[in-house]
């Protein structure tokens, strides 16, 4: 079975176009959460998510926001105000929709979460502390995780008491079985990795093996999208950059 990991497509249309018109075919998707949030497209893509035979869908802490299920406290201005603003422009059916959603299952063996195990909606895999307890807190072999906006991989061999971790690079292909994972497809909607271009992963469930991809979209498109949105002009402006 060949699936679509994604992560964190918040709300970024043709970004998410893109990457569906980009990967190959797949038996269907896994979506690490935060669909929505900043972006200027929130319904559009719960739609088109909801239409792309989605095998596991998970929430993110700005799905949760958007709903009223998060105090908006512990978001930065600019995260306020995109989730006020996307709570605006959730039907009611979407909004169950998201409150719905686990933030961390396992699916065919491998674990799922949109930020840590220990902390499914708050914390961020970044290092190798927060990766070890990532790994420590989960009994499969192979854990997903998005939040982070980073593609990025960390490995924990049989020797090894703790993890090391390396950047998931375009084309780059993980041999699942050689040691326990920890995974990052990257951010579809708003990388932070430096590299602007949409960020997804193909798992391969029969060969055990995972192909990070990078796919160029119409940044542009989207900033205008944001701008006619009077979303803040920030989150228009870190697209082209990749921060």
């Amino acid at each position: 079975m060949n699936i679509l990991v994604i992560a964190d497509v918040h709300a970024n249309l043709v970004a998410l176009e893109a990457v569906l018109r980009d990967c190959p075919s797949v038996d269907g998707l896994w979506n690490l959460g935060d669909s929505v949030g900043y972006g200027p497209r929130p319904g559009q893509c719960l739609t088109l998510l909801r239409g792309s035979n989605p095998l596991m869908t998970l929430a993110g802490n700005h799905d949760l926001a958007a709903i009223g299920a998060l105090s908006l406290a512990a978001f930065n201005p600019t995260a306020q105000a995109a989730a006020r603003w996307t709570a605006r422009n959730l039907t009611e059916p979407q909004r169950a929709h998201l409150a719905s959603l686990p933030a961390m299952t396992t699916d065919q063996g491998f674990t799922l979460v949109h930020g840590s195990p220990r902390d499914p909606i708050w914390e961020y895999v970044t290092d190798s502390r927060t990766a070890a307890a990532a790994l420590r807190d989960i009994e499969t072999d192979v854990c997903f995780v998005g939040h982070s906006h980073v593609a990025m991989y960390a490995t924990l061999q049989a020797h090894q008491t703790r993890p090391e971790l390396f950047s998931l690079a375009d084309g780059q292909t993980l041999e699942l079985g050689s040691a326990r994972f920890l995974i990052n497809p990257g951010s579809v909607g708003q990388p932070r990795d430096r590299d602007p271009r949409a960020a997804y992963a193909i798992l391969d469930t029969e060969r055990g093996t995972l192909t990070g991809h990078r796919v160029d979209y119409d940044i542009e498109a989207t900033q205008r999208q944001i701008y006619e949105a009077k979303l803040p002009f920030l989150l228009a402006e870190r697209l082209a950059d990749g921060v």
